[in-house]
């Protein structure tokens, strides 16, 4: 049996897959957040967060909020379109669910199988 396992084209560093975990799932759990579909990148919405990130950024919304009539919610999708700007792709992306684009310093875009992007820390995958 081969340890050589790919996804997408690319060698998964973590080997075959033993148990999956649903979006619905990660949502009723808390770990991703539904961010809607305020923000776009290369023409997907960024719908989800990890909530790792989201609690992380939260006070950054907070104090950006009296910009946009004390609307949180946009604060926080403005910090996330600027910070889109800057994202780089992969160079094994595929165009597919599991591409990965970086936002620097350290945060990652990760085409999501609900239809958009998962905006996260790289340790949060």
């Amino acid at each position: 049996m081969s340890n050589d396992h790919t996804y997408n084209g690319r060698k998964d560093p973590f080997g075959e897959v033993i148990s999956t975990y649903t979006d619905k799932e990660a949502l009723d759990d808390g770990i991703l957040v539904d961010l809607g579909e305020r923000v776009s990148f290369r023409g997907f919405p960024v719908n989800r967060m990890t909530r790792h990130l989201f609690d992380d950024l939260g006070p950054f919304a907070e104090a950006e909020a009296p910009l946009f009539q004390s609307n949180v919610n946009r604060a926080l999708a403005s910090i996330l379109e600027t910070k889109c700007t800057s994202a780089q792709g992969d160079p094994g992306n595929t165009g597919e669910v599991g591409d990965i684009y970086t936002i620097p310093p350290k945060l990652w875009l990760v085409r999501n199988e609900v239809g958009g992007w998962t905006v996260m820390y790289p340790e949060d995958y």
